[in-house]
């Protein structure tokens, strides 16, 4: 079976850009490894009749810091829709 396509809407390219590159550099294996198995490594949020969930990335080689991903799982089309990046201690 194919990987999960990933859905990274533009509203989030400014929490993007405001990373730092190890900061990016985590988020961006964190969202390679999700397009592989959406599920592995993360938590499930409680939410009614859609699956939210939620997994760290990082720590950042230049900060240290962790990028927290929220994103929904859409099972039947298989996409990874990006809602929030946090990134922080």
């Amino acid at each position: 079976m194919s990987d999960w396509h990933i859905l990274l809407p533009e509203r989030l390219n400014r929490e993007v850009a405001e990373l730092t590159p190890g900061e990016r550099q985590a988020l961006y294996r964190t969202l390679k490894r999700l397009a592989g198995d959406p599920r592995a490594e993360s938590a499930a949020e409680p939410a009614a009749s859609i699956e939210l969930r939620r997994v760290l990335a990082g720590p950042a080689t230049d900060t240290g810091r962790l990028v927290t991903v929220l994103y929904r799982v859409i099972a039947d089309t298989r996409t990874v829709a990006i809602i929030w990046i946090i990134s922080g201690p």
